[in-house]
């Protein structure tokens, strides 16, 4: 049998300790509890609320600076408006942000807490479901044109 050279020892040496890391990683891995802290109904709750259709918001939740009523955000041609969505204790929301006939708006919803990228419309051109986490968002809309017969723009905002 021929001798075996040092680099064919070393390579040897290292299979065997990968060998024997991964079976210790796997043994070890299917015994850690650390995953199982959280309780079952829990992990139900939270799987619920990520596969069902999260609630609206709410409009009492919902303060802006711009004429506000019914649901309708109420705009001057070339203004805009900042819609503070209030936090909860709901994990998700959606506000649905609808434009009215002949108004063209533009629509940028930055939600809190965790970075995130903001959700921007530019134009709205049609209802759009948008999320917000339970640290609320921040809705900026600016009236890009209205009808000439009545010069202010419309969002419905459900």
């Amino acid at each position: 049998m021929p001798e075996l050279k040092p680099l064919h020892v070393v390579l040897i040496l290292a299979i065997v300790a990968i060998v024997a890391l991964y079976v210790l990683g796997v043994g070890l891995g299917a015994k850690d509890e650390s995953s199982r802290r959280e309780s079952p109904t829990q992990s139900a709750q939270e799987l619920r609320e990520r596969f069902i259709k999260p609630e609206p918001v709410d409009a009492t939740e919902l303060a802006a600076t711009c004429a506000f009523q019914e649901g309708v955000l109420v705009l001057p041609s070339g203004g805009s408006c900042r819609v503070d969505v209030k936090a909860s204790d709901t994990r998700m929301r959606s506000l649905e942000v609808v434009p009215r006939p002949l108004s063209v708006v533009r629509v940028s919803l930055a939600s809190r807490g965790k970075p995130s990228v903001p959700a921007k419309f530019d134009p709205l051109k049609e209802a759009k479901k948008l999320d917000v986490a339970k640290e609320g968002a921040d809705l900026e809309v600016t009236c890009l044109s209205a009808p000439p017969q009545r010069p202010i723009c419309e969002l419905g905002l459900r």
